[in-house]
């Protein structure tokens, strides 16, 4: 089987690899790109973050006051995921705990990904599992970057949230939060996307009240996101890349004083024996 897997519907084309259960591609009928290509700017497309967004302090996961060596967003979007089914238009991909794992993040756990492509809209399913005797402490994100511009200029693309955000927003150094609470970017429901606001990088917003968005260009072509399960929306470029990052978290980067994942308030702590589900699903527009 080869690593990277495809899915398919008159309308659209979905390719995803195995490694990271990470969509790599997505097309529509006329052959128009949505996601970036892994270029120079940044060489992911689509990750997963899990079991932890951002860093963590020394890039060490304390638990128990045990420290683990971990890497920037986890080690999910490195791993090969088994592919558990797979038909036309639909893929279920599963990460277990291993010795790997383990020596990374001491938990029993099961990560399902499941893509689902219905003519023009997909629809991820992450399904989280505690196979552990204690609770599970993990944040979850979504990173997919689309094609800025879609066309037109730059700056004239907006994402539009369901509800007003007027709830202020966080960033990052190093890739651990900062204390600063900044005025947010939303003026009522309306972003305008300009590169100037990423001039500091990733703008944060942890609790949102929208349960779905529209990035869209001029033209009216875009992308529809509604979710489940997440609570935050992360938006991010990189200079050089003509992609913006619509993120969708359950969890937030460490702040420095965040050693001990078993304490941290702004995790997922799953009870033993349990499952918890999150969706998203993105709609192609125009």
């Amino acid at each position: 089987m080869s690593d990277r897997l495809t899915l398919r519907t008159p309308e659209s084309t979905l390719q995803v690899n195995v490694r990271g259960a990470e969509p790599r591609s997505w097309q529509d009928a006329e052959g128009r790109e949505h996601l970036w290509q892994a270029g120079e700017a940044w060489r992911r497309t689509a990750p997963i973050l899990f079991p932890v967004i951002c860093r963590v302090p020394d890039d060490q996961a304390v638990v128990d006051g045990t420290a683990y060596p971990m890497r920037q967003h986890g080690f999910t979007r490195e791993s090969d995921f088994d592919v558990l089914d797979l038909s036309a238009d639909r893929v279920v991909l599963g990460l277990r705990d291993s010795d790997e794992t383990r020596a990374h993040y001491p938990y029993a756990f099961g990560l399902h990904v499941t893509h689902e492509l219905r003519g023009r809209t997909l629809t991820t399913t992450y399904v989280v599992e505690n196979r552990d005797e204690r609770p599970l402490p993990y944040a979850l994100g979504w990173h997919p970057a689309f094609v800025w511009p879609l066309d037109g200029e730059r700056e004239d693309h907006v994402v539009e949230f369901d509800r007003p955000e007027p709830a202020p927003f966080r960033r990052v150094e190093d890739n651990l939060l900062r204390p600063e609470l900044f005025d947010s970017v939303v003026e009522g429901t309306e972003l305008r996307l300009s590169e100037r606001l990423f001039d500091e990088g990733a703008v944060i917003m942890p609790d949102v009240a929208s349960t779905g968005l529209t990035y869209r260009a001029p033209s009216g072509r875009g992308v529809r996101l509604d979710w489940t399960g997440f609570t935050g929306v992360t938006l991010w470029m990189r200079d050089g890349g003509e992609f913006v990052c619509l993120e969708t978290w359950r969890g937030l980067p460490a702040r420095p004083e965040d050693v001990e994942l078993t304490t941290r308030d702004d995790l997922d702590h799953l009870p033993p024996g349990e499952a918890r589900t999150y969706t998203v699903s993105a709609s192609l527009l125009g």
